[in-house]
């Protein structure tokens, strides 16, 4: 029998920026304490000494870097005081060409596989990926010089804003469904097509219309991401909250509970899915 597909959910430390609140905000070890008592398997933050930790609270740690031509190699040698499971990659900027940031990625490539490191390319706002456009124009010049398809980490909050989407969500989202199953790294940040971030709770503990109908395309890209792995796949998902100051604003409910919530729901989708997988294999 083949081994199943495994979904590790981790939580972002920037989730817990000056949480529970400013003056009181946890410490680096309550953090991890307090992420693994939720049932995370894993936790996302920079390039920090955090094996230690990681092990001491059974966690896999994602790495987050940036990264350019000239900034890429001093990145991945410090990521790797980290030992991480696979490091989260924001390349370039906003008005690098995709013939650029493909030089830079296959420049990437190799020296992450010296240094025993495996890395995603995260579709994001304000880098070489901020808009769906750029991101296939780099994964198609990839695949032609190379002859495999690139490794995304999807985040499509940041692409549903960008192209002012209405509910539902995946027919216009999940429109490169090799590139979905290639993955091994996602963002569910909950959205909608004019809100890069929208509460999961109403402040009263009941679940918003809008973060029901964003469960749906969670729903959808796991349903297609099983479709494609063959047995023993790994996909780690982070359920991302930004914390107050950007992301989250003022009048969002509590932002850890709601990436807890999502963790939960999360997983409930995922064990529907990956019961009908085992059913076909």
């Amino acid at each position: 029998m083949k081994k199943a597909p495994v979904l590790k959910q981790f939580a972002n430390l920037w989730t817990l920026g000056q949480y529970p609140t400013k003056d009181k905000e946890w410490g680096f070890e309550e953090k991890f304490k307090q992420v693994a008592k939720e049932g995370f398997e894993a936790i996302g933050g920079g390039a920090w000494p955090v094996a230690e930790l990681c092990g001491k609270y059974g966690l896999d740690y994602i790495c987050y870097i940036d990264g350019n031509m000239k900034t890429y190699k001093e990145r991945l040698e410090s990521a790797v005081q980290s030992k991480p499971a696979r490091i989260n990659v924001q390349m370039c900027d906003h008005d690098t060409l995709p013939a650029e940031a493909v030089k830079v990625w296959m420049k990437m490539e190799p020296v992450a596989e010296k240094l025993g490191l495996e890395i995603d390319l995260e579709v994001h706002r304000d880098t070489c990926t901020e808009t769906p456009e750029k991101t296939y124009e780099i994964a198609d010049r990839y695949f032609k010089a190379k002859k495999k398809k690139i490794r995304l980490c999807f985040d499509y909050s940041h692409i549903a804003c960008v192209k002012h989407l209405s509910h539902p969500y995946a027919p216009r989202l999940l429109t490169h469904p090799d590139l979905v199953q290639k993955s091994r790294q996602v963002h569910f940040r909950p959205f909608n097509g004019h809100h890069c971030q929208i509460p999961a709770t109403n402040g009263k503990g009941e679940q918003t219309q809008e973060f029901k109908d964003y469960l749906q395309f969670v729903d959808a890209f796991i349903e297609l991401w099983l479709k494609g792995a063959k047995g023993g796949e790994v996909l780690y998902a982070c359920p991302e909250f930004g914390p107050q100051g950007g992301y989250g604003i003022s009048t969002f409910p509590d932002v850890w509970e709601d990436a807890c919530l999502l963790r939960r729901e999360t997983e409930t989708i995922w064990k529907k899915h990956l019961k009908n997988w085992s059913k076909k294999k």
